[in-house]
């Protein structure tokens, strides 16, 4: 699901369609990408903190979006952090 999300995020990067939600970030900055990846992190953390397993997958799903977009905006493809991941469970 990440790699086809990824892939729809750089097809987004690439023909910028007006009514789409990415090609806004992408328009806004590697900065105000950041910045949402902030928020969401931040509410992420809370809904688990607080026990709002409702909320969670939300959030998290989020994150996880944010944090693809941001890795497209910088040109960093998913597989360098997925490798790492691989190094990491060992």
């Amino acid at each position: 699901v990440l790699g086809e999300l990824f892939a729809l995020i750089k097809d987004r990067q690439q023909e910028m369609p007006m009514d789409s939600y990415t090609t806004s970030l992408f328009k806004d900055g590697v900065a105000r990408i950041a910045q949402k990846v902030v928020e969401e992190a931040g509410e992420t953390a809370i809904a688990a903190a607080i026990g709002d397993t409702e909320s969670l997958p939300s959030e998290v799903a989020d994150l996880l979006y944010h944090s693809l977009v941001l890795l497209a905006a910088t040109g960093v493809q998913p597989e360098a952090v997925y490798e790492i991941l691989r190094e990491r469970r060992k």
